[in-house]
């Protein structure tokens, strides 16, 4: 039994050393690449929900903005977009303010209004047009 504690134990200091390891030298690609911008459309919602997929919001708080592995719901939090997102809030959300497109703070906060209203758009690939939107 004591062989088996130790050969865990080692296991577990291995797999926490190598990736302690990666993560110093290992860069966060979305917060260290300038953002793709497109040409927006006429529907900043649509180009909020783009700016959310691109930015990876989806990671934190889901797919749909209702609560993910990390971030709270975005349900009814519109009006903080602009405080948060270039800023980033203490607790893990890092601060976009240099990965941010011309309007996409605007575009954010229509796209976060829409959520819960079942009216929001939900496309995933950011970089697609899409029904309706001209190609990118």
């Amino acid at each position: 039994m004591r062989i088996l504690q130790n050969i865990v134990s080692t296991a577990w200091g291995l797999l926490l050393l190598a990736g302690g390891v990666g993560a110093v030298h290992a860069a966060d690609p979305i917060l260290t690449t300038t953002p793709t911008c497109v040409t927006p459309t006429n529907d900043m919602a649509v180009e909020g929900r783009r700016a959310y997929m691109r930015m990876n919001c989806y990671s934190c708080h889901g797919s749909n903005g209702h609560n993910g592995i990390m971030g709270p719901s975005l349900v009814g939090k519109a009006g903080s977009v602009k405080g948060a997102v270039p800023a980033g809030r203490s607790g893990g959300m890092p601060s976009y303010k240099n990965k941010l497109c011309a309007n996409d703070l605007a575009n954010l906060s229509a796209y976060i209004q829409l959520l819960g209203t079942g009216t929001e758009p939900d496309f995933v690939n950011w970089w697609e047009p899409g029904p309706g939107l001209p190609s990118r």
